[in-house]
């Protein structure tokens, strides 16, 4: 459905509750965030897919979202700043990387909202990198830098891209903090259900709206930014929306999933 503003008016993400009558939980100017009956927190007003292939993507809004927040809160986002380079320099810490090695068989393996296609360049070589990108210059990009590796990478929203590859099958499937931009979530994991090879895995990490963090920060909460984060996941709707759309939970354990972190990791593969 259209608003007079040409916004999507959506209904419930994963249970197509309607719930436009209901008063907004979040808002920020014209966006407004619902939380259904079920549990779902979602932006109920996107902008339409055609803005997120410039206006609104990513190697855009991520440059103006940090700006925002260094010149709001200097010393926290300096502080978070140092706490990340010691994890990645000192401790190592490739959670990521560490769940494709465990989880992913040799193959293809498909990365949805992969930018640039930076991550798929340090992919082992046993994995044919392909991928999936909004961004009109990202996805050139990103396609030019996998081509002579035997990939490619498709320029569309996630659900159409994927059916850009046709009956091609993925050992391996990334959503690393996408999910939470995809308007049809549910469509789009019944459509990486159906691309997974048998013994295909698919990694997600979103933020995690039941955490500690959002309740003490509130509006401040580092995983709100409008309007390109449309769905506001907790474990337990994550887990929901990934069963509907014929997946199985393989690893999601507390430590996944704790409620001081932000983000939330998960990792499935097709239902029986």
């Amino acid at each position: 459905m259209q608003s007079d503003a040409g916004m999507t008016l959506r209904h419930c993400p994963l249970c197509e509750a309607d719930n436009q009558s209901g008063p907004a939980v979040h808002q920020q100017g014209q966006w407004e965030v619902r939380q259904c009956a079920c549990g779902m927190v979602y932006l109920e007003n996107p902008p339409p897919y055609v803005d997120f292939e410039e206006t609104y993507a990513w190697d855009k809004t991520s440059v103006a979202e940090r700006e925002e927040r260094q010149q709001r809160e200097p010393v926290l986002q300096a502080v978070s700043d140092v706490i990340k380079a010691v994890r990645r320099n000192v401790f190592k810490r490739d959670k990521l990387g560490d769940l494709i090695r465990r989880h992913f068989m040799p193959g293809n393996v498909v990365d949805v909202g992969c930018a640039a296609g930076n991550f798929l360049l340090q992919l082992d070589r046993q994995y044919i990198p392909f991928g999936i990108e909004i961004s009109k210059a990202l996805a050139a990009a990103a396609n030019d830098a996998v081509q002579p590796r035997g990939g490619r990478v498709v320029q569309a929203a996630a659900v159409d891209g994927f059916a850009k590859f046709g009956d091609e099958k993925f050992s391996g499937v990334i959503m690393s903090s996408f999910l939470e931009h995809e308007v049809q979530p549910k469509q789009l994991l019944e459509q990486c259900a159906g691309h997974l090879a048998e013994d295909g895995r698919v990694i997600i990490k979103v933020p995690n709206y039941g955490c500690f963090n959002r309740t003490v920060r509130g509006e401040r909460w580092c995983g709100f930014r409008y309007p390109d984060h449309v769905n506001y996941f907790t474990p337990e709707t994550l887990v929901q929306i990934c069963r509907e759309a014929g997946l199985s939970i393989i690893s999601f354990g507390w430590n996944d999933h704790h409620p001081v972190s932000d983000n939330m990791w998960l990792v499935a593969g097709k239902a029986a």
